[in-house]
């Protein structure tokens, strides 16, 4: 499985959110100038995630994004779903019959996989984020 840039860029802002939770929108050119991030794509991302309603937005010299739920309250898995759609390991229907031989490991990769994003909360990416990447452990 890899993450798409967007994807990856959408966990990035919203861990960016979640550490402003509380103290006001953030502005995308902030997280972009912070992360190396395009403006303008981040923009659009962002706009994903308040289709989605994770973010919302304000207009005007105060505005900018913000998370629309408390982090503890949103899935890392509705992030990745809100930007690049359901979790797909493999289409049997547009691979060759000798790859569906492995549609069973597939969907239970998929469901460890779904597993993971849907019970780790933005709140705790967000902490793992600030003790260095080292807190969250899943053991299969």
């Amino acid at each position: 499985m890899k993450i798409t840039a967007k994807c990856y860029y959408a966990l990035i802002a919203s861990v960016e959110l979640a550490g402003s939770y509380g103290k006001g929108p953030v502005r995308a050119a902030k997280i972009a100038e912070i992360h190396g991030i395009p403006v303008r794509f981040l923009e659009l991302i962002l706009n994903d995630l308040k289709s989605a309603e994770i973010v919302e937005s304000k207009r005007g010299v105060d505005g900018g994004f913000s998370l629309k739920s408390l982090p503890a309250e949103i899935r890392v898995y509705d992030i990745f779903k809100a930007i690049d759609g359901e979790l797909i390991m493999i289409d049997c229907e547009k691979v060759s019959a000798g790859e569906c031989m492995l549609k069973e490991y597939m969907h239970g990769l998929r469901a460890v996989i779904y597993d993971y994003l849907h019970n780790t909360t933005l709140a705790e990416l967000a902490e793992s984020c600030r003790n260095g990447g080292n807190g969250l452990n899943y053991v299969i």
